[in-house]
């Protein structure tokens, strides 16, 4: 499937991502100690140390090997553990290995396509053993759209090297693909352009109904779904996120 080159950027990623606001969610919502834990799209360990630290038996899946570089030597200045893997979350083999899943930062909602998505629902559904519970996250479209108008908007401005990187970014679409161009700009010290980078991103806006009715069709009953990382209950018109608490059922 098409995949967003996070390799160009894995130098730069965890300067302008630096967001722990689900990590109490995740390492709260379940007793993680012992826990085999499967978590899509981990890139560089945002959220995976964390995921560690509170006990958890992880494995951790992304595509760009640029990231999980990054992933391992983190692991390896933390003397911390956990089996990496750099693959196509879309054709992973697992078989009823898992505890629980988590695919974070609305990631899920980069899988373009019905089809995909579906498929992606299937590999999950099959690494969790009866039982096991899968966390996807994603935006809420009626809110995340509002700011789908081709608008510059800056995201931040970081040191770095004696200077400052500047990221910025506009998107357009949304009905149901964004397109979204992710802009770098390096300065130096003497506010002189150094060097600029940009990454093309695209993701697809999915609704409550559409996303139920998958998982319900690869065989998820839904546990909870939650409209914020502090476990309010979703609400269509003010809920900034959705977040899916799927289960497995055990067969009788």
């Amino acid at each position: 499937m098409e995949q967003i080159d996070y390799t160009s950027i894995a130098d730069l990623y965890d300067l302008f991502v630096a967001a722990d606001y689900d990590f109490d969610f995740f390492t709260g919502e379940f007793d993680l100690s012992g826990a085999a834990v499967l978590e899509l799209t981990s890139g560089t360990g945002r959220l995976s140390l964390p995921l560690i630290e509170s006990g958890a038996d992880l494995t951790c899946v992304d595509l760009s090997s640029g990231m999980l570089e990054v992933l391992n030597d983190k692991l390896r200045q933390k003397n911390l553990t956990a089996r990496v893997i750099c693959d196509d979350i879309a054709n992973l083999t697992f078989s009823a290995e898992f505890d629980l899943a988590i695919l974070p930062f609305q990631s899920f909602m980069e899988l373009i396509g019905k089809e995909v998505q579906e498929q992606v629902l299937g590999v999950v559904y099959q690494a969790l053993k009866p039982g096991g519970k899968f966390i996807c996250t994603m935006h809420n479209p009626p809110i995340r759209r509002q700011v789908v108008d081709g608008i510059l908007r800056v995201v931040g401005h970081f040191p770095k090297d004696g200077g400052t990187l500047i990221v910025s970014g506009f998107e357009q679409g949304g009905r149901p693909v964004v397109t979204r161009h992710q802009l770098f700009e390096f300065y130096n010290g003497s506010g002189i352009l150094q060097w600029k980078r940009m990454l093309q991103m695209r993701f697809e806006f999915i609704t409550k109904e559409q996303f139920q009715g998958m998982a319900s069709a690869a065989g998820f009953h839904v546990a909870a779904l939650y409209g914020d990382y502090q476990r309010r209950s979703y609400a269509e018109a003010e809920s900034p996120v959705m977040i899916w608490v799927l289960e497995k059922p055990v067969l009788q």
